[in-house]
């Protein structure tokens, strides 16, 4: 579960921002992977939810009592709103990165990249296009947010 869900007034967009912004500074900078080690595996899961969870960012909507819910009158926007920008935000990142690649095999090829960077001692780094997709999608994910 990403840490966004622990909070339920924290605005996911600004979360999946920073952590997203985090993931581009360590890929940029890979000696500096292991010191963000916590952003990146947030990161990471926030991914795994996104291509796991088919529920990820849909809205709920429980019919009549919709209507009447009194955080309606709130001007904060609702949880699942944020959400639902989140896995748009990822869908149109992963649609520029990657093209018309199975959207499961390039969150996969983030979520690889990501890996190699928080555990060089583990994985190899990356091939340059891989990386180079992989700031793609990085850069496109924070614009949309």
């Amino acid at each position: 579960m990403p840490i966004m869900a622990a909070q339920g007034r924290s605005d996911a967009r600004g979360t999946a921002r920073l952590l997203a912004s985090m993931a581009l500074a360590s890929i940029d900078n890979p000696s500096a992977g292991e010191s963000q080690e916590v952003a990146l595996n947030n990161m990471y899961r926030l991914l795994q939810s996104f291509r796991k969870d088919a529920f990820f960012g849909q809205e709920i909507s429980s019919g009549e009592q919709a209507q009447t819910d009194p955080n309606r009158l709130t001007l904060r926007p609702p949880i699942e709103r944020n959400v639902r920008e989140v896995r748009e935000a990822l869908d149109q990142a992963t649609q520029t990165a990657f093209g018309g690649q199975p959207r499961d095999q390039a969150i996969e090829t983030v979520e690889n990249v990501l890996r190699a960077i928080a555990y060089p001692t583990v994985a190899e780094l990356p091939a340059p296009e891989v990386k180079a997709r992989v700031v793609s999608f990085f850069q496109a994910l924070v614009e949309r947010l």
